[in-house]
């Protein structure tokens, strides 16, 4: 599959390599996440006679320059306290889902690992704003993949127009995270979506729902 002009997401399953990317970004990531048992469940079908996850690190966190994808990529990346593995995936509907380009891709899901407390406000609690900015990040992962699979319905940038968050219950600054997003329709140049954060047991610590907007084409 080739792989389309400045994709920076790393999915080696379907040889989307992108040029100078750290050679054990996915594998380390893989195995972290596979060692925590309900982090690994997430990488393995959803149903007996279901396709097996598609793994990938998102371009967020590989950027190709110091210019850009720097928030995810190096201020939390590169600090061990901070974000120390991200791991995104999604599950086609079946064998023919990748290879479709009028089929594109709505829900994935994130899996982050957090450092020790780096990303706190209040005591051993995530910090409100990141919390805001897992979620959004993930939504936009989906715009993000799509590109990549060359799918016919994404042809330009998206940006976020609109995000509203609900939070729930705190959410712990240390360990492992899940988001999972999902495009909830497309209205236009608009596409509104969806996501959810959260932790080991299933217990939800924020929602929300955001809007979308593709750029015009310049003329």
């Amino acid at each position: 599959m080739a792989l389309p002009t400045r994709s920076r997401i790393f999915l080696p399953s379907l040889g989307l390599y992108p040029p100078n990317t750290p050679p054990n970004l996915f594998d380390s990531a893989a195995a972290h996440f596979s060692s925590i048992p309900w982090c690994a469940s997430h990488m393995r079908p959803d149903r007996p006679d279901g396709p097996d996850p598609v793994l990938f690190v998102p371009q967020g966190f590989n950027p190709a320059s110091d210019g850009e994808d720097q928030f995810f990529g190096s201020t939390l990346g590169k600090n061990p306290r901070a974000l120390r593995h991200m791991l995104c995936l999604f599950r086609p509907d079946d064998a023919g889902h990748l290879r479709d380009p009028a089929r594109p891709v709505y829900r994935v899901s994130a899996l982050f690992s957090l450092g020790d407390e780096g990303l706190s406000g209040y005591k051993s609690v995530l910090h409100g704003g990141v919390v805001c900015s897992l979620l959004d990040e993930t939504q936009g992962i989906v715009h993000e993949l799509n590109a990549a699979l060359d799918k016919a319905t994404t042809t330009s940038t998206f940006l976020t127009a609109a995000l509203t968050v609900n939070f729930l219950r705190p959410a712990p600054a240390r360990g492992e995270l899940c988001v999972t997003a999902w495009v909830e329709s497309v209205q236009g140049r608009k596409t509104l979506m969806g996501a959810e954060l959260t932790g080991a047991d299933g217990s939800v610590f924020a929602t929300s729902r955001s809007t979308w907007v593709a750029l015009r084409e310049k003329l």
